[in-house]
């Protein structure tokens, strides 16, 4: 597309802003809407509308090389940002549940899919038939082509004088051929991995697509290569500009300061009988006398400022140490509470090396969050209005995991707009995915991933001043180095109700006090997000393990629609081919008790390079992956009983099990009057 295209997109994008704006700053007041139903389909309409917004605004931003124009629309993306994830808040409080479903709102702003016209019977029949004379023509043309080759195999021999091979002979030809062929093979599958892995070749994903595709994406790279080039033009011009513009007005501009200054001195001896001090470079040095001033003029802010200066000088002269030590107490009251830096004498890099060398500070695995691929719950609404909770899916985890985590990391803007978010838990059964998802924060974010699971700090800094060391490092290089993400795996064992026998000599709860104080620490600015993973959180003090994480996500096993997409996505991720014997709908089905980790793991065990090789002769079935499927061990109904009754002990849970109480007891008693009156 061209620059005109997302000029275009941003300009619609803008007045879809501004509607937006107007029906949420109207002239007059709204009223406050009590029913919870109807709040939550205004706060989804808006979350929609804005999301849509926030969608066009980042392809903008992707795709426009005019380095200004790209800053104008970074803040306006960062507000768009912040706004989202403020509905996000206030749909979480209205219907207290982390995941939401829009199926109605979707369908009044008719973002669902247009249905297909039903096709008429003549047309039917017509296709039927046109695909039949295809088969038939595609035959008889193989037919006709082997028995030319054949012909022509013939007449070549009589030509030649060759005579007939006998059977040893032939048989001894058939295998050098057949062997010479498969090293062929061999030899070209090994190419083909050594120029991928060098990347010397396309992308196989990307092989199928059409020319039209593959130049538009090849018109996208060249866009953002050009962003670079002129992000560069635009920041050594400004450079220039300032360099030239001192050069000309530099001396000018110093004349008119100083002057400034001058009078600066002389009216504050005429207020005061003496000269004042000249500010500190503490303090801002001059720079805090030219604030919202002109060389010019001196108005009342000056004075303003002159008086503050005179005081602050006389107390200085004047005040005792009484009186210092009240003040800073009132500093350290209002500014909250500060941490004493335990390495003032260390750089970041001694930190840095140190925490690595630990095995503390870890490498992230090169995950994106597409590659946790699943469907959404199409029936959310649905269930909910009979009465019955729906099971989250997977693109309803993804979707909290990029707003909780990686909109807030991704941005300082955003970091700072948005409400604040300092810990997330993800609570399921193995293998649904919950150490991906930290990863694949880490790699959308670019964060460093600190490992602080109990399990990583057995042997490491030990006794109460180790501890103290170990969490001071780990957020002081979180901080100087953000955005991070502090990670602690197996997350109920730092709040064990009782530990067990085997791990008491570990101290899994070492972190249990130090962890909720490090994370008060934090400011709103600080991309720095703590992030657990536990499949037993019924396991830890359900007080204690929420007062350390403010959001919590249950991860469940993935549904049906979910599972089909797994089993796609994995078995052409790992070289496989799907043809009309592999029935994945069967899989998708006979797999309903097992996580996405033990599809992937029947996956890789089935397709090796042996069988690889095999599958133009032999095709896939379902029965190789159910095998080796069956041998691991499934997701119980009992622990998944144990996480929702778990999860209905936090707070979030006991808020919604409430409202359900209330609404049930109020239609109870609704229904009682009527038969009161009747």
């Amino acid at each position: 597309m061209s620059s005109r295209t997302y000029t275009k997109m941003w300009l619609e994008s803008q007045a879809s802003l501004k509607d937006l704006l107007g029906q949420e700053l109207p002239s007059q007041p709204l009223q406050t809407e009590k029913d919870r139903r109807l709040l939550f389909h205004m706060l989804a309409t808006l979350f929609l509308r804005y999301t849509q917004i926030l969608r066009s605004l980042e392809t903008c931003y992707d795709q426009i090389v005019h380095p200004q124009k790209r800053l104008v629309l970074q803040h306006v993306l960062d507000g768009v940002m912040g706004r989202v994830l403020e509905l996000k808040n206030e749909m979480v409080e209205t219907e207290l549940s982390e995941y939401h479903y829009m199926d109605d709102v979707l369908q009044d702003l008719k973002l669902t899919p247009p249905p297909r016209p039903a096709m008429l019977q003549g047309e039917a029949v017509q296709a039927v038939q046109m695909a039949e004379r295809m088969r038939q023509g595609c035959l008889r043309a193989t037919f006709m082509r082997e028995i030319r080759r054949d012909e022509e195999r013939a007449r070549r021999a009589r030509e030649s004088g060759a005579k007939e091979l006998d059977r040893e002979q032939a048989a001894i030809c058939i295998q050098k051929v057949w062997k010479g062929c498969l090293q062929r093979r061999c030899t070209k599958l090994e190419r083909e991995r050594e120029m991928a892995f060098i990347g010397m070749v396309p992308d196989p994903k990307a092989l199928g697509l059409s020319a039209a595709v593959l130049r538009a994406q090849l018109g996208e790279e060249f866009r953002r290569l050009r962003q670079a080039d002129y992000e560069a033009e635009y920041q050594q011009a400004l450079v220039s500009i300032r360099e030239g513009l001192y050069e000309v007005e530099g001396p000018d501009m110093k004349e008119e300061m100083k002057e400034q200054l001058r009078q600066w001195f002389i009216e504050c001896h005429d207020l005061t009988g003496h000269f004042p001090e000249f500010p500190d470079e503490e303090l801002g040095g001059s720079s805090i006398l030219f604030v919202d001033k002109t060389p010019e003029q001196v108005d009342e802010l000056m004075r303003e400022e002159l008086q503050l200066l005179k005081l602050a000088v006389d107390r200085e002269e004047g005040k005792s140490h009484r009186a210092k030590k009240s003040s800073k107490q009132q500093k350290a009251k209002k500014g909250g509470r500060k941490e004493k830096d335990l390495t003032p004498d260390r750089t970041l890099d001694s930190l840095y090396e140190e925490l690595v060398l630990q095995g503390i500070l870890k490498q992230a695995q090169h995950i994106q969050l597409a590659d946790y691929t699943g469907d959404f719950c199409y029936l959310g609404t649905t269930l909910r209005t009979a009465g019955i909770e729906p099971t989250p899916s997977v693109m309803d985890i993804r979707q909290n995991i990029a707003l909780y985590a990686i909109l807030r990391l991704g941005s300082p803007r955003v970091c700072e707009l948005a409400p604040l978010v300092k810990s997330v838990l993800l609570a399921g059964p193995a293998g649904t995915g919950k150490k991906m998802l930290v990863h694949a924060v880490c790699t959308e974010t670019g964060a460093n991933l600190f490992d602080l699971s109990p399990d990583n700090l057995v042997g490491k800094y030990p006794g109460k001043a180790g501890l103290s060391m170990l969490m001071h490092m780990v957020f002081k290089v979180a901080r100087l180095m953000q955005p991070s993400v502090i990670w602690v795996g197996n997350a109920e064992k730092t709040f064990y109700k009782k530990v067990p026998e085997e791990e008491k000599q570990a101290d899994p709860k070492r972190l249990k006090r130090d962890l909720p104080k490090a994370l008060k620490l934090l400011k709103p600015e600080d991309r720095v997000l703590l992030v657990g993973t536990s499949d037993k959180p019924y396991a830890a003090d359900v007080k204690a393990l929420c007062k350390a994480y403010e959001r919590i996500l249950l991860i469940p096993r993935p549904d049906y629609a979910s599972r089909y997409v797994t089993w796609q996505h994995l078995i052409k991720k790992y070289g496989g081919i799907i043809t009309p014997a592999l029935d994945v709908s069967a899989l998708a089905k006979l797999s309903d008790s097992y996580s996405q980790g033990h599809v992937a793991q029947a996956v890789q065990l089935v397709l090796t390079e042996r069988r690889l090789l095999q599958m133009l002769k032999k095709p896939l079935c379902a029965g190789e992956f159910l095998q080796l499927l069956a041998k691991a061990d499934p997701i119980f109904s009992e622990e998944e009983k144990m996480l929702q009754d778990w999860y209905m002990r936090t707070p979030l849970g006991k808020r919604r099990l409430k409202a359900v109480q209330e609404s049930t007891d109020g239609k109870a008693t609704k229904g009682k009057e009527k038969k009161g009156k009747k």
